[in-house]
């Protein structure tokens, strides 16, 4: 299946209550939320260390400290210092709306205009799927992802809401 990345909208009140909660009670807390279909969600699927890359040229294995756009794909903070397997993180309301306009000025179709897979394949950058052969695709699978988190974020900032970021 792999290690998939999902952007769920989160108020202040929920982010600090789960700052109180084990790793394992945040998980459990999120898939119940997911469930529900309550909270605006975006999948971004396993495209999110290649997003990350194309935003900031670097894997999400080395984030970039205080870059919103490293922030958009990772979160802020961490919930908890575990070393499981679920990577849950948070992002602030403010800090949110930041990262918003951040995606907003950020020209994808520029970014993406030179796309070369194989730069991403020396890079080791994840998953496994950057072949030159399907540059086409996954160019275009980019752009789309960078369009629905951008306009995910878009949404959770007009609403003045934070994200939880998930991936695992």
């Amino acid at each position: 299946m792999g290690m998939l990345a999902c952007y769920m909208e989160a108020d202040r009140e929920l982010i600090e209550r789960l700052k109180t909660e084990s790793g394992e009670e945040i998980f459990e807390e999120i898939e119940e939320i997911d469930e529900e279909g309550e909270a605006e969600v975006y999948d971004l699927d396993k495209l999110w260390d290649g997003l990350h890359f194309i935003l900031t040229g670097v894997s999400a294995n080395s984030p970039r400290e205080n870059s919103l756009l490293s922030e958009a794909i990772q979160g802020t903070e961490m919930f908890t210092d575990d070393d499981d397997d679920e990577f849950i993180a948070y992002i602030y309301p403010e800090r949110a709306a930041e990262i918003s306009a951040a995606l907003d000025e950020f020209d994808i179709e520029k970014a993406l205009a030179g796309f070369k897979p194989h730069v991403l394949a020396e890079n080791d950058i994840y998953p496994d799927i950057w072949e030159d052969d399907e540059t086409d695709e996954l160019r275009e699978e980019l752009s789309e992802s960078f369009c629905g988190l951008k306009e995910f974020y878009q949404s959770i900032a007009d609403e003045g809401k934070g994200v939880i970021v998930s991936i695992y």
